[in-house]
């Protein structure tokens, strides 16, 4: 009896110490971040980079824990058309969503929606809790002057539900680039590049284009082409003739939506189809020779069509180079790059829970170090200056040097950048460092000029198309099933419906007919 009571007075024992080294263990870590925080990115396909040596988002991480002390978990999920994300917002259907990517036009009208946070006002809000690097200096410190430009011509004044304000205080630029024509130079010629925006119709005739041309299932892109080829060959309507670019590609009058449809419709008589992502996998495949492009996927396809042991005359150029394709926006008369420059850009929703983390990844991303490799990698055109990022590595520090007490840009001072955040990224696994590409890294990236748009007044910026969207889109995809009535589908279903009524009816008078009974003769 007395083990027995030793052996229970000893679990007992047990059991109390591990419930108070529980206990203690609970206290101890009592004021540390046991909780972990998240941040909840809405942003397009294929569009950050996520490669295993590089990740911005591992990378992001890592930054934050440095700065706050605290770790955070990144939910990045994507859409593949500004309409979806739209869709999703303005429902309701994404209020977890702290940080959205959308392209101007969705921007104004998530503005106009009263669904987007003031940037401007959060940074003074949280400014002396972070070291912001960026935003510190305003939502444009970093970005292109040709797009500050354009966003201000455009957006200086913008409805925001119950007033009106400037979209450089909702947004933060990321990607820009204009949309184009990527060919293959192996079967297009300087007769089709001449033809302009018209080669999306095989206007040259080639035989070789015919059904090999490639357009976007993108009611906004392919309604601009159309009106640029209009313009082109004098097929605006009347009284249209003269309307600037920029007014021309968000006039939804019906008299234009008429004119696009006849050519949209006509169109369909000379492509394979219409795209949204596979386009630049059919060209590099030569399943087609002709697509209609956003500048970024054609500069990444163009790479990738590369092939040292071929040459290939481009008939753009005149020369001899080892790329199977090449990428053009058409110009006007006096060699005016004619159609779109477009922008994607970071928001915050009105409702997002964690504004601060989102603010910091903007701040993040937004560094010349990140836009680096977020551009390279994806293949798109960074928002951020071109001039602040190319330099050349000095020194042992990375990319900055510590001059007069701050760290600056080795090219002497054009861009400064707080301690705190130089430490957390020099110190960072993700660091880009004297060390990659053996201590000088390739920037002939950025010295294309096809990525970098020289601003004309023949370049438009798309907006919203506001209450006329519905009639767009029925445009559209009355264009891309055909104008006339499909008589022969109509006949044809007519006869299979009138054939199965006279086989009913025959089956029902037959069945009618024996259910019916007999008359029985009877003898006189």
């Amino acid at each position: 009896m007395a083990s027995k009571r030793f052996i229970a007075l000893v679990t007992l024992l047990v059991i109390v110490i591990f419930a108070f080294s529980v206990v203690l263990s609970a206290c101890n870590n009592e004021g540390e971040q046991s909780i972990v925080e998240t941040l909840v990115v809405y942003n397009w396909e294929d569009y950050i980079d996520e490669s295993e040596e590089t990740s911005r988002i591992d990378a992001f991480v890592e930054y934050y824990k440095a700065v706050t002390g605290r770790d955070i978990n990144v939910v990045y999920s994507t859409f593949d058309t500004n309409e979806t994300m739209m869709t999703k917002v303005l429902n309701n259907d994404a209020n977890s969503v702290d940080l959205i990517c959308p392209s101007e036009y969705a921007i104004q009208k998530l503005m106009a929606n009263g669904r987007l946070a003031n940037i401007s006002d959060l940074v003074n809000e949280y400014k002396d809790v972070v070291p912001f690097q960026n935003l510190a200096n305003g939502t444009m410190s970093n970005t292109e002057a040709t797009f500050v430009n354009a966003i201000n011509r455009e957006f200086s004044s913008v409805s925001t539900g119950d007033g009106t304000g400037n979209m450089t205080d909702y947004m933060v630029p990321y990607m820009m680039g204009t949309i184009g024509i990527l060919y293959n130079v192996k079967y297009v010629t300087a007769e089709d590049l001449a033809s302009g925006w018209g080669m999306l119709w095989n206007a040259s005739g080639s035989e070789l284009l015919e059904n090999k041309i490639l357009v976007k299932d993108s009611v906004r892109d392919t309604y601009a082409a159309a009106v640029m080829y209009m313009r082109e060959y004098g097929l605006l309507p009347a009284g249209y003739e003269d309307m600037p670019i920029a007014d021309l590609i968000n006039c939804t009058d019906d008299a234009m939506l008429d004119a696009a449809k006849n050519v949209l419709t006509a169109q369909r008589e000379h492509i394979s189809g219409y795209e949204v992502d596979f386009g630049k996998d059919d060209m590099l495949n030569e399943i087609v020779y002709v697509d209609l492009a956003w500048s970024g996927d054609a500069l990444w396809a163009i790479e990738e069509s590369y092939n040292e042991d071929e040459v290939y005359l481009n008939p753009r150029t005149g020369e001899y180079d080892n790329y199977m394709l090449d990428y053009y926006v058409p110009v006007d008369e006096d060699g005016n790059a004619t159609g779109n420059i477009w922008f994607d850009g970071w928001v915050i929703p009105q409702n997002a829970p964690n504004k601060l983390a989102a603010l910091m990844f903007i701040d993040f991303m937004n560094m010349p170090e990140n836009a680096i490799y977020n551009s390279i990698y994806i293949g798109y055109t960074s928002a951020v200056s071109r001039e602040k990022m190319m330099y050349t590595y000095v020194g042992t520090g990375g990319m900055f040097d510590l001059v007069d007490g701050e760290y600056v840009y080795s090219e002497g001072g054009a861009y400064t950048i707080n301690e705190d955040v130089y430490s957390a990224l020099v110190d960072s696994e993700y660091a880009l460092s004297p060390e990659d590409n053996d201590g000088e890294y390739d920037f002939s990236f950025f010295e294309d000029d096809r990525r970098y748009p020289t601003e004309t007044s023949q370049l438009g910026v798309m907006r919203d198309f506001g209450d006329r969207q519905k009639n767009a889109v029925t445009m559209w995809e009355n264009a891309k099933t055909g104008a006339d009535v499909p008589w022969a589908l109509i006949w044809c279903s007519v006869a299979i419906l009138g054939g199965g009524l006279i086989f009913v009816t025959f089956y029902f008078v037959k069945n009618t007919l024996k259910r019916k009974p007999r008359k029985i003769k009877t003898e006189e």
